[in-house]
């Protein structure tokens, strides 16, 4: 098991795991200079085969990027903020219960993100992410999100970071789709296989975590009136509305792509017109000038 220590006490973690563990284990904390990379690497080349993450998405995510291609089963303890992969794979939040889940939970196949990033210094960096990506108005956000208000009050201080990121700003973004180039002017562009997040919200309602494509949610609301349509379709009319056969044909037939437009594709270049902030699973990783996304399908064993 690796945990993240800013999240949970080793004690209390190992009393919980014992109380309901078959078999020995080990209780390994995430390296701070990696997040966990260099510890899952350490595991999985030390003969696991099953690796239990205590923590938030980012530290799944590095778990999941030094594991890759291993076979590694992969159970999650969902103790972050966010907790979008196991929100959508519909795992229990609480800690015990997500405990039991993992040591007694079955192999089931998903899919993995890739995103292949050139930096404003003309690096060349490859990434995977387990959720959702974004570029651009989300990433800032998280940017100004405080680490230590996320402890004290959970998501809703990523609404604190939305207001320090005012005034909102639109950015040009070049995107190619299955080969068809066009040019989107959005705050931000969403991209994953996982669509729900905190507060029962979704941009991207239709994202499947195994079905090889990977879903955009391109956010652009010019005027009042589209912010209000915006906040309607992304919680209760997709919660209510849109399971509906009527209701989705209806949602779909008024849908302005000014609002909100949600495309997808097995593989998806952005190129925004300047230098914009880049997120994976919640951690921004720097600025990009292009980012080609894409998916290894059932790459991501998790223990359900």
């Amino acid at each position: 098991m690796i945990f993240n220590p800013d999240k949970i006490s080793a004690t209390r973690l190992e009393r919980l795991v014992k109380k309901h563990a078959k078999e020995a284990f080990d209780l390994i904390k995430t390296d701070p200079e990696t997040g966990g990379q260099q510890v899952a690497s350490a595991a999985a080349t030390g003969g696991a085969r099953r690796i239990l993450v205590a923590g938030g998405d980012g530290t799944l995510r590095n778990v999941v990027q030094a594991t890759d291609g291993l076979g590694i089963h992969i159970g999650i303890i969902p103790i972050g903020t966010g907790n979008i992969l196991a929100r959508n794979l519909k795992l229990p939040l609480g800690i015990e219960a997500a405990i039991k889940k993992a040591l007694n939970g079955s192999p089931y196949e998903i899919d993995l993100g890739m995103a292949r990033a050139i930096d404003a210094d003309g690096n060349h960096q490859s990434y995977l992410f387990t959720g959702i990506a974004g570029v651009g108005m989300d990433a800032r956000l998280l940017q100004n999100t405080s680490t230590d208000r996320k402890k004290q009050i959970g998501w809703i201080a990523y609404i604190e970071g939305g207001i320090k990121s005012l005034p909102l700003k639109f950015e040009h973004f070049d995107i190619s789709l299955e080969g068809k180039e066009r040019t989107l002017k959005s705050y931000s562009l969403l991209v994953g296989n996982a669509g729900w997040l905190p507060g029962a919200v979704s941009m991207m309602p239709d994202a499947s975590l195994d079905d090889g494509k990977l879903d955009v949610a391109a956010i652009g609301p010019r005027r009042i009136w589209n912010w209000v349509d915006f906040f309607s379709r992304i919680t209760w009319q997709n919660r209510v509305v849109r399971p509906l056969a009527l209701g989705r044909k209806w949602m779909d037939q008024t849908a302005n792509v000014k609002t909100l437009e949600n495309l997808s594709s097995a593989r998806i270049r952005i190129r925004p017109h300047n230098p914009a902030p880049m997120q994976l699973d919640g951690d921004g990783v720097g600025e990009v000038v292009e980012v080609d996304f894409s998916l290894k399908p059932k790459a991501l064993t998790v223990l359900l």
